[in-house]
């Protein structure tokens, strides 16, 4: 008989079928008989079937199924499926053995001999079952005690747990015969243990159970679930170089939870679901990508699973070759809009999803959702569909792509500053956001010349700190560090509230993180202190609280002059009047400001030649009184012109002149007169 033949014969079995099915009147029995007798002709060529000949000699006598039946002599079983029946016999044939692995010489124990049966006697149902009582989706039990589920394809064809009935209804003096093209393997029996309690049991997984004490995770895994771990054996943690004695800390123990809650997933998945390319969240927020070879195998972030499907109370364990590690992050990062999300979790950068008509909380969303912060934004698919969790990247790339920098990136730009903060060296940065820069009123044009654009470097360096300090470091009260323009810069901790410089600048949002260093955002632009001159002469206040001391100095030009005094008796300051102990004060004149017991006020003076008068406003009624002078302090000898033109006028016009001749020509008289007495 050719394939052809065989081919041919199954087509008209099919239209026959269909006939019969329309024939009511007519009588089962006699139906079946005619059906069982066409469906002979589907056997094998070597199968020689006999409906008088009982099922295993039947199976002994088709050539393909030699494996069965050694293995139902070596089970003890083949005297039970000669008995009356009647059975329905899914009989694998020897490839199906094969592929299956099954070894009769491992079988050698009574225990290992009780196992085998329990396979084989799963394969038998105590009745006679046709394939075309076969309904999709029937449940029975079979003799094993175990049930097994039945498929039924559209275009008829019956499977039974995944294996395939290739022939069908052959007939045996005690039952039917169906043969299939895989071994069934029994369902476990119903699990006892949880996930650690299982993991404990089974003498490879001593170094995970060890591992999930020591991270405190044991309790989570004896939650209700269900799980799904992927538990690498002890092996697997030697060769990964997992000594538990070296998490020590919290932070240290933290990444070993990390490390851990990544083998786990939440939810029961067994092997036969999952798929080549299939990428799923674990519980640690970061991705699991899978893949399934062309023989099945299933594998997850490089390691194989050697073991599948073991059952417990709350899930499923995989046993993996591997210890899985997870994908490095610190930022959600966007790879159509190249923006992240400042600020944002793990689990929250993997929790978006775009919706359409979605209806929750009795509102209707469209746009893109967050499941963990429930906010809703309106962008594209594609971009909603773009957040991942990738690796840091530089303080000005960073930057650049928070979306609320654009003017930080500009002035870095203009001051030459981008290379400083994408280099490897560590930062701390406070950057100010736009906003900021736009209430700080700085305009980027206005720095044209190489002395405006230092200024402006000046400034921008001024909210940089070497190294990297994350907001957990910061201490609580004032902290004063070098910022990187070499100032000092006062940063301010107050509980949760944190505050930088002299403006009192809010950290909005903290630990940025960048591949080389940290940003933490705030809300004003900081101002660098202004740089005080040396003092070149110090004016201070004389014991009676009442004069300055010295009241009077001399300097050359460019020097500075520095009046400081701490903690007086009473308040001072110096104010500028218009000349030598004049009451009236310079319009915008030179002050040290307010009065006050505590003054460091220093003013430079670069004009040659002049002088400058100042009063203690306080005490002005007191003659509180002092003067700088610089140089030759402006003093010019004035010579008068005398004019030759009018005798009388310039006698009339110098009095003094007058006088003075007068009284030479009065001595004269009198001394002629003395003259002639004697």
């Amino acid at each position: 008989m050719n394939t052809a033949l065989r081919s041919k014969g199954s087509i008209f079995l099919q239209s026959f079928i269909g006939g019969l099915c329309k024939l009511a009147h007519m009588k089962r029995a006699l139906a079946s008989l005619i059906l069982a007798s066409l469906l002979m002709t589907t056997l094998p060529l070597n199968a020689a079937a006999d409906e008088t000949d009982d099922i295993p000699t039947n199976a002994a006598a088709t050539g393909a199924h030699d494996s069965l039946v050694a293995a139902l002599t070596h089970a003890d079983l083949v005297e039970t499926l000669q008995g009356n029946g009647p059975f329905t016999v899914f009989a694998p044939t020897d490839a199906a053995f094969a592929a299956a692995g099954i070894d009769l010489a491992d079988f050698d124990t009574d225990e290992e001999n009780a196992t085998l049966s329990d396979i084989l006697l799963y394969h038998v149902y105590s009745g006679s079952v046709a394939a075309a009582d076969v309904t999709d989706g029937l449940t029975v039990a079979m003799v094993n005690g175990d049930d097994a589920t039945f498929a039924v394809a559209a275009d008829g064809t019956v499977s039974v747990g995944g294996a395939t009935v290739t022939t069908a209804d052959v007939q045996a003096s005690n039952g039917i015969i169906h043969v299939i093209d895989a071994v069934l393997t029994p369902p476990a029996d119903a699990p006892t243990l949880d996930i650690p309690a299982t993991a404990q049991s089974t003498g490879v997984h001593t170094a995970l159970v060890a591992a999930l004490t020591q991270a405190n995770l044991v309790g989570a895994l004896q939650a209700d679930g269900p799980f799904t771990v992927f538990a690498p054996t002890d092996e697997a943690f030697t060769a990964a170089g997992i000594d538990l004695s070296t998490f020590d800390t919290p932070e240290e123990n933290a990444t070993l939870a990390d490390i851990l809650t990544y083998h786990v997933y939440s939810g029961a998945v067994p092997a036969s679901a999952v798929t080549d390319g299939l990428a799923v969240n674990m519980l640690n927020g970061d991705k699991a990508t899978f893949a399934v070879s062309t023989d099945g195998v299933v594998s997850v972030g490089g390691a194989t699973v050697t073991t599948a499907d073991v059952q417990t109370t709350n899930g499923i364990i995989h046993v993996i070759d591997k210890v899985l590690l997870p994908p490095p992050g610190d930022i959600c990062y966007n790879v159509v809009s190249h923006t992240i999300v400042a600020g944002a979790s793990n689990i929250e950068c993997n929790s978006y999803m775009y919706v359409e008509n979605y209806t929750m909380g009795g509102q209707t969303i469209t746009g893109c959702y967050n499941t963990v912060t429930h906010a809703v934004s309106e962008v594209s698919a594609a971009i909603c569909g773009a957040y991942m969790w990738t690796p840091a990247v530089s303080i000005a790339m960073t930057a650049g792509a928070t979306t609320i920098h654009a003017s930080l990136v500009a002035a870095l730009q203009t001051a030459d500053l981008v290379a400083t903060l994408s280099g490897t060296d560590e930062y701390t940065v406070f950057a100010p956001t736009d906003a900021a820069f736009a209430a700080a009123g700085i305009d980027l044009d206005a720095f044209d010349t190489p002395e405006e654009i230092a200024a402006l470097a000046d400034i921008l360096l001024y909210h940089v700190v070497a190294g990297t300090t994350l907001s957990t470091d910061l201490a609580e009260g004032e902290t004063t560090v070098s910022a990187a323009n070499g100032d000092d810069l006062l940063i301010h901790v107050t509980g949760s509230s944190v505050t930088v410089g002299t403006e009192m600048a809010n950290v909005t949002l903290a630990d940025v993180p960048a591949s080389n260093g940290v940003i933490h955002v705030i809300d004003k632009v900081l101002t660098p202190p202004v740089s005080l001159p040396d003092c070149d002469v110090t004016v201070g206040i004389a014991p009676s609280g009442l004069k300055f001391s010295p009241a009077t100095v001399n300097i050359n030009v460019g020097d500075t002059v520095c009046w400081q005094w701490t903690d007086s008796s009473m308040a001072h300051n110096v104010r500028q009047v218009d000349g030598d102990q004049s009451s009236t004060y310079e319009a915008n004149g030179v002050t040290s400001g307010d009065a006050a017991t505590t003054v460091d006020f220093r003013h430079t003076f670069d004009v040659d030649s002049t002088t400058f008068y100042y009063a203690c406003e306080p005490h002005l009624a007191s003659n509180m009184f002092g003067k700088v002078i610089v140089g030759d302090g402006g003093v010019v000898e004035t010579i008068v012109p005398v004019d030759d033109s009018n005798d009388d006028d310039d006698e009339e016009s110098v009095p003094g002149f007058l006088a003075v001749f007068s009284t030479i020509a009065l001595v004269g008289a009198a001394f002629v007169a003395s003259r002639r007495n004697e």
